[in-house]
């Protein structure tokens, strides 16, 4: 089933030759990857690591214009998810590649997979993805719809993590 979506994603993206992808984000600011680690921690975000040294952070309006593009341009659509095929962490990793593509790896676009400790969104165990603004803000973004609304980006809440990379 991997090979199998890694041939669509492949297949996609050389039919894309046109597509215009959004510029990439302007940097303004700089986080270290134990400040980044430091910063997730109080929302249940528990790194056991990090990539990079540093990371750029771009504005809110940035993701959010990388949102917008991809939920335009996404490869698969929630109605492609398939119980323990393609499912959550899948839709979650895909868009993490799209987002490390558009900024050349700098800013911190990360995976977790937790379930909610928030009364306002319950869930299981469910794979999503995490950003952080210049501000130090932290946002979910779900192209599911379960942890974050599908069109834009949620304040992090406190989860409870299972795992997480950036």
């Amino acid at each position: 089933m991997f090979l199998e979506l890694l041939q669509k994603l492949a297949d996609w993206l050389l039919s894309r030759k046109e597509d215009k992808t959004p510029a990439p984000p302007k940097t303004l600011a700089i986080i270290t990857g134990q400040q980044l680690k430091d910063l997730l921690k109080p929302y249940g975000i528990n790194l056991k690591g990090y990539s990079d040294f540093e990371y750029g952070l771009p504005s809110k309006a940035d993701w959010l214009r990388f949102l917008k593009w991809y939920k335009s341009n996404a490869p698969i659509k929630p109605g492609d998810y398939t119980d323990d095929k393609l499912d959550c962490d899948d839709f979650a990793w895909i868009m993490r590649a799209y987002a490390l593509i558009w900024m050349k790896g700098e800013c911190p676009f990360g995976y977790v997979e937790a379930a909610s400790t928030d009364d306002n969104y319950k869930y299981p165990m469910h794979g999503f993805c995490f950003m952080v603004d210049w501000k130090n803000n932290v946002y979910f973004a779900d192209p599911l719809g379960l942890a974050a609304s599908v069109d834009g980006l949620d304040p992090a809440y406190e989860v409870y993590c299972q795992d997480a990379k950036v």
